[in-house]
């Protein structure tokens, strides 16, 4: 399919809302919604971006830079060691969460935090445009390096530019899992301190050298956390102060890691759909239906035996089981068994290739089949039924489950694959 997160959340929510108003007692149906289900929240949640740093590093004005202002008094951040977690809110919201539970705070508590409690983090909401593209999660200075990993995707590294990058902060990034570097920045702050912009280059240059292949980039900014609040005023920040550069390059990061979850979300949810396919409908056929399904089943299988593993024996198989398919299908909505024609021969083979190829190609075409077999045998299904509206659910689920299992799409990019093959090796 190759569509975006929100495009595909769309479609898994379109087809669990159409499952759900069925009446099919087959379980696969129900672990399909619960799954869909799931996958649309995944979906729906922007990335993390997790703020990191030593004490007094300029984490929060990070945060406040990436969102346009600051989000909460400098006396409630000062006093916390646990993570802030800001994401967006139809309106202005700020909770304390601790051992014993979540507790809203309003205005007037914003200056303090609830007493007696072991407060674990601390959750904004804000009506914030940016925060449906990320999340920020603001942690203290001792926040552990491997419990952050599960809490985000993007990750900052915040060093004030007249220390920048000491042996205690390159010992404490060097703990993070590699796979966490590739989606880093490095944040240099308090950029507005150094005397010159020579002095600023030279930092820059220092720090890259010291720091290559552990951050996608380095970027100084003028974070010195003396913005306004927005509960008390807003204040537009200086044009050279480096917020720009910062938020265009984690919106990027973000980009894609919303493209990469999009990926695997497709991959899943195909799959899925296909196994849904699979066993909607494995109760017992009549004896016309299944001997229809006996008779497709056993020339599906002469022709995978019968495969290659070359681009034009596959391409050939296929289009034989397509053709059977076809005439399957029309005996199982014509509700009677017709006079099978021959099998059609792939024809001509071409020399034999390795058997790994053979096996490999012979997987790909046998799942080709095997989803070929699982539409088949839900239009046979419904010969035993005679209630009018079980076979009416029954084309509604096999309606609302095809735009996911996306199987017109892949038999076309399989013959245009196999055809664009036969062209390259002919030339």
């Amino acid at each position: 399919m190759s569509i975006t997160a929100r495009e595909l959340a769309f479609l898994a929510a379109d087809a669990r809302l159409r499952l759900e108003k069925l009446a099919l007692p087959e379980p696969a149906v129900k672990i399909c919604i619960t799954a869909l289900r799931r996958m649309e929240q995944l979906l729906a949640r922007p990335p993390r971006v997790a703020i990191m740093g030593e004490v007094n590093s300029g984490k929060t004005s990070v945060a406040d830079l990436l969102l346009g202002s600051s989000v909460l008094p400098a006396s409630v951040v000062s006093n916390t060691h646990v993570p802030i977690s800001i994401s967006y809110s139809e309106s202005l919201t700020l909770d304390a969460v601790t051992q014993q539970g979540r507790q809203r705070l309003t205005d007037a508590q914003t200056d303090g935090l609830p007493a007696g409690h072991q407060l674990k983090r601390i959750e904004i909401g804000l009506p914030e445009e940016r925060l449906q593209t990320f999340e920020i999660l603001d942690t203290p200075s001792g926040y552990q390096p491997n419990a952050n990993q599960r809490d985000a995707q993007i990750f900052i590294w915040c060093t004030v530019a007249s220390r920048a990058w000491t042996e205690s902060e390159r010992a404490r990034w060097s703990a993070m899992p590699r796979r966490c570097w590739s989606n880093a920045l490095l944040v240099i702050t308090h950029k507005d301190a150094i005397a010159g912009a020579d002095d600023l280059a030279k930092i820059e240059q220092r720090v890259r050298r010291s720091t290559a292949g552990m951050f996608r980039d380095v970027i100084a900014v003028s974070a010195d956390g003396s913005r306004p609040s927005v509960i008390t005023g807003h204040e537009e920040p200086d044009a050279d102060d480096g917020a720009g550069a910062l938020l265009g390059h984690v919106s990027a990061l973000a980009d894609e890691h919303s493209a990469r979850r999009a990926r695997k979300a497709e991959r899943i949810i195909r799959h899925l759909a296909r196994l849904t396919f699979h066993h909607l409908a494995p109760g017992p056929l009549s004896y016309p239906a299944a001997a229809i399904l006996k008779s497709w089943e056993s020339d599906s299988a002469e022709l995978l035996h019968g495969i290659d593993g070359t681009p034009e024996g596959i391409a050939l198989v296929v289009q034989a089981l397509l053709e059977r398919f076809a005439h399957s299908l029309s005996e199982a909505r014509a509700g009677r068994i017709v006079t099978r024609p021959p099998l059609a021969s792939p024809g001509r083979k071409p020399p034999a290739q390795g058997p790994y190829r053979v096996a490999a190609a012979r997987r790909y075409v046998r799942l080709i089949a095997a989803d070929l077999t699982a539409l088949l045998r839900i239009d046979l299904a419904q010969w035993g039924l005679r209630d009018a509206q079980r076979i009416t659910d029954y084309a509604e689920a096999r309606a609302a489950l095809l735009p996911l299992a996306n199987l017109d799409a892949t038999f076309d990019e399989l013959g245009r694959k196999f055809a664009g093959e036969r062209t390259a090796a002919a030339s």
